[in-house]
């Protein structure tokens, strides 16, 4: 693969147009629709000076797609048609690519000062161009390579304003033609990448005291962890000493059994369990804790509107130190409540020393 890519300027430094995403293992082909279907290939698009076109590769092995993650040896990037830009790729800069839930790759660059995007149009059976937009330093980001979920996912246009002083951002739902200021600058900001990281992306730039510096650095809000189908056991092993805070949080999941958490203390320091289940709407909720043999120990368990049948805890306390226990039961008036004895038991083993406090 013999390639010569276009060269421009940013801030004070030059980089070659070429531009990384993950996408599908075929254009156009979106599988089961699954995330390793869709983003789990490597992709490079490039704004060739030689030949004075875009051109897009995928990274193979043997004539096989390579699937990321998997052994490299013998990968090289293969050459995937696409149709011709509008523009001459000599007055275009900044280029982004990324892919969306259609299969399909999206490219941005800047032109004359102004942001341009080509996305696939599914009414019209093909690609079609959006903006022009006034701005500069066009980045695409497709977030389902960050929150790895692919139903709400969609492909995100960065770049900056004409001045250079704000940030603004674009969706391809939208058609890219909102525009949302996320940041303002005192002095003028140069944009110059997107990073998918675990459940969240990051933005890297500079600004012009400091061209040569990563003095912009936006990092989006954490994407969700997602358990869709079902929840297992959990089974969390203390430290020997130190502080122990495992923390559950289990908000509207609609599940229909949890398993049992069993929880080991440790020998020594702080132990503070907490767990939050709310609207869960489950069966059935178990939680058995063994206690720390010193130290101070914190129980707390919250329990909002789940609909169950029962619940029950069984709580062993230490053999000396602090035990604090908090149990709260949230509007449980509803009808399926008709008894107090719907609610199941709770069963406390007082500590043999030091301070008991329920509440």
């Amino acid at each position: 693969m013999k390639f010569k890519p276009q060269i421009s300027r940013r801030g004070k430094a030059y980089f070659a147009e070429i531009a990384l995403a993950r996408g599908p293992r075929q254009i156009a082909v979106t599988g089961s629709g699954s995330f390793e279907e869709l983003f789990g290939y490597a992709w490079m698009a490039i704004l060739d000076r030689g030949e004075r076109r875009l051109r897009l590769f995928q990274l193979q092995v043997s004539g096989a797609p390579w699937a990321l993650g998997s052994d490299p040896t013998g990968a090289e990037w293969v050459e995937v048609p696409v149709p011709a830009l509008p523009h001459d790729t000599k007055e275009l800069r900044h280029l982004g690519l990324a892919f969306d839930q259609a299969a399909r790759h999206v490219v941005a660059y800047e032109r004359a000062g102004a942001v341009w995007v080509r996305q696939w149009d599914p009414a019209a059976g093909a690609y079609a161009m959006r903006g022009p937009w006034p701005g500069v330093d066009p980045v695409l980001v497709m977030d389902a390579t960050a929150g790895y979920y692919v139903p709400d996912s969609d492909v995100l246009l960065f770049h900056l304003a004409p001045d250079r002083r704000s940030l603004v951002m674009r969706a391809q739902r939208e058609l890219f033609a909102t525009e949302n200021i996320i940041e303002s600058y005192a002095e003028e900001a140069i944009l110059d990448q997107g990073v998918s990281l675990p459940y969240q992306f990051e933005l890297l730039g500079s600004f012009e005291s400091d061209p040569n510096g990563t003095g912009l650095v936006l990092r989006s809000d954490l994407y969700p962890v997602r358990a869709e189908e079902a929840l297992g056991v959990a089974t969390l092993a203390a430290p020997s000493s130190g502080v122990y805070w495992p923390v559950v949080v289990v908000r509207n999941l609609g599940a229909e059994d949890f398993g049992a958490a069993a929880l080991s203390a440790p020998t020594s320091g702080v132990y503070w369990p907490v767990v939050v289940i709310r609207d869960v709407g489950s069966d059935s909720l178990g939680a058995t804790l063994a206690a720390p043999a010193s130290g101070d120990y914190r129980a707390v368990v919250v329990v909002h509107d789940v609909g169950v049948d029962s619940v029950s805890a069984a709580v062993a306390a230490p053999a000396a130190g602090e035990y604090q226990l908090v149990v709260v039961v949230v509007d449980l008036t509803d009808a399926q409540y008709a008894s107090p004895a719907d609610l199941g038991t709770a069963q406390l083993a007082a500590p043999t020393g030091g301070k008991y406090e329920a509440a």
